[in-house]
């Protein structure tokens, strides 16, 4: 592949053509998906020692590509934003027995993809999206495991709805968030626009409908509604941690999430003080831990693959 056309993509400035002769030339062989990896570090290496670049080229930034609706048809193409400012690029297929596509996303990233119907969706670290590509029927139904946040294109007459493990999501066109996640029991639906009808799948006839600056969380097969938390701006959408009075545990846990690290302690006498704040998830997680480090009082050491993360 030519390396210009390479470097307009990374820049956000390759055209259609070029944008799905690109993804084409990714999928002819497995080879060709390393060789734009290196591209795209040596792209980000020309930036940090600041080698000569056109003007657009300017700083570590890059907004994602703004697809047509003619390339969203053509195939469902997805940008995983990565910590370090880099990504690559995935392109999902139709399962031919079930006629969907399925995105995951994994630790340390996040997904925008703009659906069949033009709904937006940012997908949080650790999430799956399933949807068919192209709605039928009365509904669009997508499915999710792990955090999304939504900006439903209106409908009136084909409603929305987000099926998870414990309750569904129905909507006609708002903004919400929803994290769902089987593993650790969680379930919370926040609504920011517009309204929505949130279901029990165990009993349908549970349900609540929400306002804005409403959310609902699933606690023991009830639907509990209250206040969106101040602090609350799903800022992890803009690459920011925002907390208030989390443990050291609970950050632990989410910097595993956002940093796509494993972090172990072996410590039982760890600082039992609440901590509020946000941390920017660009910094890295050697930053957040300095943070915590400030008010709590340990030390902590990476393996070799530097994957690993043991706190004494």
């Amino acid at each position: 592949m030519d390396k210009e056309c390479l470097y307009r993509f990374f820049e956000n400035r390759a055209s259609v053509d070029e944008q799905r002769r690109i993804l084409d030339w990714l999928d002819e062989d497995p080879a060709h998906r390393r060789e734009m990896l290196a591209e795209r570090k040596l792209f980000d290496a020309m930036l940090i020692v600041g080698e000569p670049a056109p003007a657009k080229r300017a700083g570590r930034r890059f907004a994602l590509p703004r697809w047509t609706r003619e390339a969203i048809r053509y195939a469902a193409v997805v940008l995983l934003v990565v910590g370090t400012g880099g990504f690559f690029v995935s392109r999902a297929y139709d399962e031919l027995t079930a006629g969907a596509n399925t995105i995951s996303v994994p630790a340390g990233q996040r997904v925008n993809v703009v659906l069949p119907d033009g709904t937006k969706v940012c997908m949080n670290a650790l999430s799956e999206l399933t949807y068919p590509s192209a709605f039928a029927g009365k509904q669009r139904k997508v499915r999710l495991t792990g955090e999304a946040f939504f900006e439903v294109t209106h409908d009136a007459d084909h409603p929305f709805v987000v099926e998870t493990y414990a309750c569904d999501v129905e909507v006609l066109g708002t903004k919400f968030d929803v994290e769902a996640r089987p593993a650790t029991s969680e379930f919370v639906m926040s609504l920011v626009e517009g309204s929505v009808k949130v279901s029990d799948r165990n009993d349908p006839q549970s349900r609540v409908l929400l306002n804005p600056s409403e959310q609902v969380h699933y606690v023991n097969r009830r639907l509990v509604v209250g206040k969106i938390p101040e602090y609350e701006g799903f800022l992890w959408r803009d690459g920011v941690i925002a907390f208030r009075d989390a443990s050291f545990m609970e950050l632990i846990r989410l910097f595993e999430k956002y940093y796509g690290v494993h972090i172990e302690t072996c410590r039982t006498d760890i600082s039992r003080t609440l901590f509020t704040g946000k941390i920017r998830i660009s910094e890295g997680v050697d930053h957040a831990l300095w943070v915590l480090q400030q008010s709590a009082d340990f030390r902590y050491v990476r393996n070799d693959a530097k994957d690993m993360i043991l706190i004494k």
